[in-house]
């Protein structure tokens, strides 16, 4: 793996390489990496036993494995991709590019910028900051929004009036009655019916016919 990122990347600094599980959980937290190339096969354990002991992952990852059949496994670890041994040079590549676009796509959505809307209310107009609604749901001609800090406030306008003022790259409509603030998403429950999970703890329904395109801002196909 050095050896392909030293020749086949210009971009990717190596922080640091670990065989055990402790050393690897370790190396993770110390230098707190954009990208993580995780064997599934450790000296004393399995790159999963790493997932299961870090308090939590703001990196993507790449399993790597000679065994096919750890790829489902690899996915449901929401990895962003996985490579089998022995490793050819265009998949390297590929899946090197599909992570490089999808952290270019985190910062942007990181870098999110300071923009106030008015909202119209019963008594007039509130102005707030784009960057603070967590959600908002539409309740017949009104539209009901969620904040930080638990404020809520009713508007006399309809949600597709403010989808049109909210920007697209952070907001994402769910359901023909939700718009959820991407900065916000901390996770999806797929099943039956589907749902996001806000980092506030929020359980909101996401519809069947908006999944696949919300699933395919994290996941595209290959």
């Amino acid at each position: 793996m050095s050896n392909l990122i030293e020749r086949y990347t210009n971009d990717i600094a190596l922080a640091g390489s670990a065989g055990y599980v402790d050393k690897g959980v370790r190396l993770i937290s110390e230098t707190q990496p954009e990208l993580v190339f995780l064997d599934v096969r450790l000296a004393d354990g399995t790159g999963f036993d790493v997932l299961k002991k870090l308090p939590e992952r703001d990196f993507e990852l790449i399993f790597v494995t000679a065994y096919e059949e750890y790829a489902v496994d690899a996915i449901r670890a929401s990895a962003s991709d996985y490579l089998l041994k022995p490793i050819g040079i265009p998949e390297f590549e590929q899946a090197v590019s599909r992570v490089r676009a999808k952290i270019c796509e985190k910062k942007k959505r990181l870098s999110f910028p300071d923009r106030k809307i008015g909202v119209a209310t019963q008594a007039g107009y509130e102005f707030i900051e784009t960057k603070d609604i967590t959600w908002c749901t539409a309740e017949g001609s009104y539209t009901h929004f969620y904040m930080q800090g638990g404020l809520r406030m009713l508007s006399t306008r309809n949600l597709g009036f403010y989808e049109e003022l909210l920007d697209a790259q952070y907001f994402f409509r769910i359901h023909h009655s939700t718009i959820i603030n991407l900065r916000f998403l901390k996770s999806f429950i797929k099943g039956r019916n589907s749902f996001v999970v806000l980092m506030d703890g929020t359980k909101l329904e996401i519809s069947q016919r908006r999944k696949a395109e919300f699933l395919d801002m994290f996941f595209p196909e290959k």
